[in-house]
Protein backbone atom coordinates (compact mmCIF):
# COMPACT_ATOMS: atom_id res chain seq x y z
CA UNK A 1 0.00 0.00 0.00
CA UNK A 2 1.45 3.41 -0.85
CA UNK A 3 0.53 6.50 0.31
CA UNK A 4 0.22 9.64 -1.20
CA UNK A 5 3.34 12.31 -1.37
CA UNK A 6 0.69 14.49 -0.37
CA UNK A 7 -0.78 13.20 3.10
CA UNK A 8 3.24 12.80 4.19
CA UNK A 9 4.16 15.98 5.92
CA UNK A 10 7.72 16.49 6.29
CA UNK A 11 8.54 17.66 10.11
CA UNK A 12 12.31 18.02 9.20
CA UNK A 13 13.23 21.51 8.66
CA UNK A 14 16.16 23.05 6.39
CA UNK A 15 19.06 24.07 8.49
CA UNK A 16 22.11 25.58 7.67
CA UNK A 17 25.24 23.42 7.89
CA UNK A 18 27.18 23.80 11.85
CA UNK A 19 30.68 23.70 10.10
CA UNK A 20 31.69 24.75 6.76
CA UNK A 21 32.72 22.11 4.36
CA UNK A 22 36.08 20.49 4.75
CA UNK A 23 38.83 21.93 2.31
CA UNK A 24 40.16 20.54 -1.10
CA UNK A 25 43.20 19.32 -0.07
CA UNK A 26 42.19 17.19 2.49
CA UNK A 27 40.56 15.16 0.06
CA UNK A 28 44.51 13.80 -0.26
CA UNK A 29 44.21 12.35 3.13
CA UNK A 30 42.33 9.03 1.52
CA UNK A 31 44.42 9.02 -1.54
CA UNK A 32 47.37 9.43 0.88
CA UNK A 33 46.26 6.25 2.84
CA UNK A 34 45.94 3.97 -0.34
CA UNK A 35 49.56 5.20 -1.24
CA UNK A 36 50.42 4.33 1.94
CA UNK A 37 48.63 0.98 2.03
CA UNK A 38 50.57 -0.01 -1.75
CA UNK A 39 53.55 1.14 -0.55
CA UNK A 40 53.75 -1.17 2.61
CA UNK A 41 52.85 -3.87 0.34
CA UNK A 42 55.69 -3.57 -1.98
CA UNK A 43 57.94 -2.59 0.97
CA UNK A 44 56.91 -5.84 2.72
CA UNK A 45 57.44 -7.71 -0.67
CA UNK A 46 60.72 -6.47 -1.06
CA UNK A 47 61.91 -7.18 2.42
CA UNK A 48 60.75 -10.87 1.81
CA UNK A 49 62.71 -11.16 -1.37
CA UNK A 50 65.54 -9.89 0.53
CA UNK A 51 64.98 -12.36 3.39
CA UNK A 52 64.68 -15.05 1.43
CA UNK A 53 67.95 -13.88 -0.21
CA UNK A 54 69.70 -13.23 3.26
CA UNK A 55 68.39 -17.00 4.65
CA UNK A 56 69.76 -18.68 1.62
CA UNK A 57 73.15 -16.92 1.50
CA UNK A 58 73.72 -17.79 5.11
CA UNK A 59 72.74 -21.45 4.16
CA UNK A 60 75.41 -21.12 1.12
CA UNK A 61 77.88 -19.63 3.87
CA UNK A 62 77.41 -22.44 6.69
CA UNK A 63 78.05 -25.13 4.01
CA UNK A 64 81.20 -23.64 2.51
CA UNK A 65 82.20 -23.19 6.21
CA UNK A 66 81.72 -26.42 6.85
CA UNK A 67 83.82 -27.25 3.43
CA UNK A 68 86.43 -24.56 4.35
CA UNK A 69 86.72 -26.72 7.94
CA UNK A 70 87.16 -29.83 6.67
CA UNK A 71 89.93 -28.51 4.03
CA UNK A 72 91.42 -26.83 7.03
CA UNK A 73 91.21 -29.94 8.72
CA UNK A 74 92.82 -32.28 5.85
CA UNK A 75 95.23 -29.59 5.34
CA UNK A 76 96.59 -29.55 9.42
CA UNK A 77 96.67 -33.23 9.00
CA UNK A 78 98.63 -33.54 5.67
CA UNK A 79 100.78 -31.07 7.62
CA UNK A 80 101.36 -33.04 10.75
CA UNK A 81 102.15 -35.85 8.44
CA UNK A 82 104.94 -33.81 6.79
CA UNK A 83 106.03 -32.93 9.65
CA UNK A 84 106.37 -36.44 11.18
CA UNK A 85 108.06 -37.56 7.48
CA UNK A 86 110.41 -34.70 8.09
CA UNK A 87 111.07 -35.59 12.10
CA UNK A 88 111.96 -39.20 10.39
CA UNK A 89 114.40 -37.95 7.63
CA UNK A 90 116.20 -35.96 10.40
CA UNK A 91 116.37 -39.04 12.56
CA UNK A 92 117.81 -40.87 9.80
CA UNK A 93 120.77 -37.89 9.21
CA UNK A 94 121.15 -37.74 12.39
CA UNK A 95 121.87 -41.76 12.79
CA UNK A 96 123.87 -41.53 9.83
CA UNK A 97 126.40 -38.87 10.79
CA UNK A 98 126.09 -41.02 13.99
CA UNK A 99 127.22 -44.11 12.94
CA UNK A 100 130.49 -42.82 11.24
CA UNK A 101 133.18 -45.45 11.72
CA UNK A 102 135.35 -44.19 14.90
CA UNK A 103 137.96 -46.84 14.03
CA UNK A 104 139.95 -43.88 12.05
CA UNK A 105 140.11 -41.95 15.44
CA UNK A 106 140.99 -44.37 17.79
CA UNK A 107 143.83 -44.74 15.53
CA UNK A 108 144.80 -41.42 14.89
CA UNK A 109 144.98 -40.83 18.50
CA UNK A 110 146.73 -44.15 19.50
CA UNK A 111 149.18 -42.79 16.45
CA UNK A 112 149.78 -39.23 18.15
CA UNK A 113 151.26 -41.04 21.23
CA UNK A 114 154.19 -40.47 22.42
CA UNK A 115 156.65 -43.20 23.54
CA UNK A 116 156.56 -42.58 27.27
CA UNK A 117 152.91 -41.60 27.16
CA UNK A 118 150.08 -44.71 27.22
CA UNK A 119 146.39 -44.90 27.30
CA UNK A 120 145.27 -45.86 30.54
CA UNK A 121 141.39 -45.78 29.32
CA UNK A 122 139.27 -44.46 26.35
CA UNK A 123 135.89 -44.21 26.07
CA UNK A 124 133.95 -43.15 23.01
CA UNK A 125 129.86 -43.48 24.13
CA UNK A 126 127.32 -42.21 21.97
CA UNK A 127 124.86 -39.51 23.68
CA UNK A 128 121.39 -40.37 24.03
CA UNK A 129 120.16 -37.24 24.13
CA UNK A 130 121.67 -36.60 20.21
CA UNK A 131 122.64 -38.88 17.93
CA UNK A 132 125.26 -36.82 16.27
CA UNK A 133 126.94 -36.47 19.69
CA UNK A 134 129.69 -38.72 21.22
CA UNK A 135 131.09 -38.48 24.72
CA UNK A 136 134.71 -38.85 24.81
CA UNK A 137 136.49 -39.64 28.09
CA UNK A 138 140.52 -39.79 27.96
CA UNK A 139 142.80 -40.79 30.73
CA UNK A 140 146.29 -40.59 29.80
CA UNK A 141 149.60 -41.39 31.67
CA UNK A 142 152.54 -39.00 30.84
CA UNK A 143 154.40 -36.90 32.29
CA UNK A 144 153.60 -33.44 29.87
CA UNK A 145 150.52 -31.75 29.14
CA UNK A 146 151.90 -31.76 25.57
CA UNK A 147 150.85 -35.18 25.00
CA UNK A 148 147.30 -34.15 25.20
CA UNK A 149 147.60 -31.56 22.67
CA UNK A 150 148.99 -33.50 20.11
CA UNK A 151 145.89 -35.90 20.79
CA UNK A 152 143.22 -33.39 20.69
CA UNK A 153 144.63 -31.85 17.26
CA UNK A 154 144.05 -35.75 16.51
CA UNK A 155 140.53 -34.66 16.61
CA UNK A 156 140.07 -31.64 14.76
CA UNK A 157 142.23 -33.58 11.73
CA UNK A 158 139.08 -36.07 12.10
CA UNK A 159 136.51 -32.87 12.07
CA UNK A 160 135.46 -33.18 15.28
CA UNK A 161 135.42 -30.22 17.97
CA UNK A 162 134.80 -30.92 21.35
CA UNK A 163 132.23 -29.08 23.38
CA UNK A 164 132.28 -28.58 27.21
CA UNK A 165 135.70 -30.12 27.58
CA UNK A 166 137.54 -30.70 31.29
CA UNK A 167 140.79 -31.82 32.12
CA UNK A 168 142.69 -32.73 35.26
CA UNK A 169 146.10 -33.94 36.22
CA UNK A 170 147.37 -35.37 39.14
CA UNK A 171 150.00 -37.91 39.80
CA UNK A 172 151.48 -38.05 36.22
CA UNK A 173 147.99 -38.50 35.02
CA UNK A 174 146.15 -36.41 32.19
CA UNK A 175 142.43 -37.35 32.81
CA UNK A 176 140.05 -35.29 29.58
CA UNK A 177 136.27 -35.28 29.26
CA UNK A 178 134.68 -33.79 26.54
CA UNK A 179 131.66 -34.03 24.21
CA UNK A 180 132.57 -34.33 20.22
CA UNK A 181 130.81 -33.22 17.45
CA UNK A 182 131.74 -34.05 13.96
CA UNK A 183 132.13 -31.10 11.33
CA UNK A 184 130.40 -31.59 8.50
CA UNK A 185 132.68 -29.71 5.73
CA UNK A 186 129.99 -29.89 2.84
CA UNK A 187 127.90 -27.59 5.08
CA UNK A 188 130.26 -24.84 4.69
CA UNK A 189 132.90 -25.42 7.52
CA UNK A 190 135.97 -26.70 6.11
CA UNK A 191 138.15 -29.44 7.73
CA UNK A 192 141.26 -28.10 9.39
CA UNK A 193 143.89 -29.60 6.84
CA UNK A 194 141.59 -27.28 4.24
CA UNK A 195 142.13 -24.31 6.16
CA UNK A 196 145.44 -24.69 6.13
CA UNK A 197 146.45 -24.80 2.54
Amino acid sequence: MQIAPAIIDDFKTDRKDISPPLPAYLRLVPIGLYLSIFMALVLNSLFLLQYGKASREKEYQATHNVQMQAELTKIKNDRAALEIEAKKATDVINWVESARPLQPLVVDIARTLEPDATIVDLRIDRSADSDGQLKFSLRLNCDTIAQLEQTLSALERQQFRAISPTQTVSKGEVDYKATLVWQDASRGEAPPEEVEK
